[in-house]
């Protein structure tokens, strides 16, 4: 009898083990990343624009998914090192992200940083954003056109979070129409730390995303004197001039926003792209996402898939094309048969994606 109940008892065991296993097995299998924990690596420092912009979107798509996706910067060639890991050193099984802004990514391969561009990519594009002017509150500079006036009397310091970010790009095209030599550029690595050099007196003046500076704004640090979207920014009781509205003739400054966008190799297998598409859009929807982009003063962008990625072959042909026109390329955006905006047309430029 003891006996028995011996082998009852084993008997249940195996079965519960059994069950147990099988049940392991069926959840791993309904994980994105049964393996290990992916990662994105951002191309930008801590506390930069990118690096706050993409970490909300992340951490509300780790909890629709249910999973971890670790964040790690990796700073250098304004985006290209990281764009360089995840494309060229890792695998292409869906367990390595990139994250960049739109502006830098336009400008790789005319930069001669990066071979890649965006047609090897699928992207996700939470927001849109504005870059800003800014000077020191205490600084003599009190308008834009002071700034230009300031500008154009020599060889000045202006910070930059780096070549090539958007920022950068912009006031390339905003200085070519203002008739303003190249400034001696300060690299800060990020745009919140071109920022911090202002305050600190290491610059008179810089060029960042809004979203990066805004806190600095609006605690009245720095005084913003220009901003690079097509109305002026009210927000906050703030009154800070539309770039349109204070620089002649800055319709032909391309693209004025950037995006910031998550970004996978397009050769990844389907599931996991189809699987962060679904999670990427339920996470823009989100109260806190929406809240978020109010209080930095972005715009929700939403674009994956075809959105996504017209609207990254749209700014290549802007940025690139500004880069060469100021003399700030190593190679032709023709070259690349990258074509100018005003010959750009997408049935043409899709035939890009393989």
């Amino acid at each position: 009898m003891k006996k028995n109940r011996i082998l009852v008892i084993l008997l249940v065991l195996l079965v519960a083990t059994s069950l147990f296993a099988e049940g392991q097995k069926e959840a791993a299998s309904t994980k994105l990343w049964p393996k290990t924990q992916p990662v994105v690596y951002v191309g930008f420092g801590a506390g930069g624009g990118t690096d706050t912009a993409v970490r909300p979107v992340i951490a509300k798509m780790e909890e629709y998914l249910g999973e971890t996706i670790n964040v790690v910067n990796q700073e250098g060639a304004a985006s290209a090192v990281a764009a360089n890991t995840v494309m060229y050193s890792k695998k292409h099984d869906g367990y390595s992200m990139f994250a960049t802004g739109s502006g830098p990514i336009s400008g790789f391969r005319v930069m001669g940083t990066s071979d890649t561009y965006w047609a090897d990519w699928a992207s996700f594009h939470p927001y849109m954003g504005a870059a800003v002017l800014v000077v020191s509150p205490d600084s003599d500079i009190k308008t834009y056109d002071d700034a230009m006036a300031y500008l154009k009397s020599g060889k000045q310091n202006m910070a930059i979070s780096g070549f090539g970010v958007g920022p950068h790009v912009l006031f390339e095209a905003i200085r070519d129409i203002a008739g303003v030599p190249s400034p001696n550029y300060m690299t800060a690595g990020s745009c919140r730390q071109a920022g911090i050099n202002v305050i600190a007196g290491d610059a008179e003046i810089a060029m960042g995303t809004f979203s990066s500076l805004i806190d600095f704004i609006k605690a009245g640090q720095l005084r913003a004197l220009a901003i690079t979207d097509t109305s002026d920014y009210t927000d906050f009781g703030l009154n800070i001039p539309s770039i349109m509205k204070v620089q002649e003739n800055a319709e032909n400054i391309p693209l004025l926003s950037e995006t910031w966008p998550l970004m996978i190799p397009r050769d990844v297998p389907q599931d996991i792209l189809d699987g962060l598409t679904e999670a990427f859009y339920w996470a823009v929807e989100q109260p806190e996402i929406v809240d978020y982009a109010r209080q930095q003063g972005l715009v929700l962008a939403g674009y994956a898939g075809e959105d996504a990625d017209k609207f990254l072959a749209i700014q290549e042909a802007g940025y690139a094309w500004t880069l060469d026109n100021v003399g700030s390329t190593v190679k032709s955006p023709a070259e690349f048969n990258i074509p100018k905006l005003a010959d750009f047309d997408w049935e043409v430029a899709k035939q890009n994606i393989k």
